[in-house]
C-alpha cells in the first residue's frame, strides 16, 4: 500500500511566523515519493551544477551547499523557516510537466488561481517578494501577466547564485 503524501500538511510544519520570501515552484513531483518539505537523502557527490532537484537548487543558493542526511535537511528546513522563506506550488498535486502537455496546461491554467491560493492558506505577501523558480521558460509570458513585478529565474540560475536573490 502506497502512502499518501499530506503536501499542505508537511509545509505547514516549516511555514514561517512571517513569510519574508515566497518561493513558487510548479508542482510536487509526479513520482508522489518525494516533497521539498520531507527530508530526504541528497548525492551530494554529484557536481552542484548538475545537481537538478528542488531541494539542490533552493539549499545550494541559500546556504552555499546540500545537506548531506536528514539530520541536515530537516536544519537546513529550519533555517529556511527562521529566515522567513516559504515554497509553495503553483499547482498542488503532484504533476509531471516535463514532456507533458497536459501538465503544462494544468499549470498555465493555475497560474490565475494562485492568488485565491494564496489568500485561503494565509499568505499576505508583496508580489516583489515572491520568487517563481522556473524549471521551464514555457509559462512565463501567463507568470508575468498575473504577477508582473515578482521574480521569475530559472532552476540553474537560482541554483548557481548563492546568497543573491532572484532576478526579473
Amino acid at each position: 500500500m502506497m502512502m499518501t503524501i499530506n503536501y499542505l500538511a508537511e509545509s505547514e510544519k516549516y511555514r514561517p511566523k512571517k513569510i519574508l520570501t515566497l518561493l513558487v515552484g510548479e508542482a510536487p513531483p509526479p513520482s508522489r515519493k518525494t516533497y521539498f518539505y520531507m527530508p530526504n537523502s541528497m548525492r551530494v557527490k554529484k557536481e552542484i551544477e548538475k545537481d537538478s532537484n528542488l531541494p539542490a537548487t533552493i539549499f545550494n543558493h541559500y546556504f552555499g551547499k546540500r545537506p548531506e542526511n536528514d539530520v541536515d535537511y530537516i536544519l537546513f528546513l529550519r533555517e529556511l523557516q527562521r529566515n522567513g522563506i516559504f515554497l509553495i506550488d503553483i499547482c498542488d498535486e503532484p504533476l509531471r510537466v516535463r514532456n507533458s502537455p497536459e501538465g503544462l496546461q494544468r499549470i498555465i491554467d493555475e497560474i490565475p488561481m494562485l492568488r485565491g491560493k494564496m489568500k485561503r492558506r494565509k499568505i499576505s505577501i508583496h508580489d516583489e517578494d515572491i520568487v517563481f523558480l522556473l524549471a521551464r521558460h514555457n509559462y512565463k509570458k501567463f507568470l508575468k501577466k498575473a504577477f508582473p513585478v515578482s521574480h521569475m529565474i530559472r532552476w540553474i540560475d537560482f541554483r548557481m547564485s548563492p546568497g543573491q536573490e532572484g532576478s526579473s
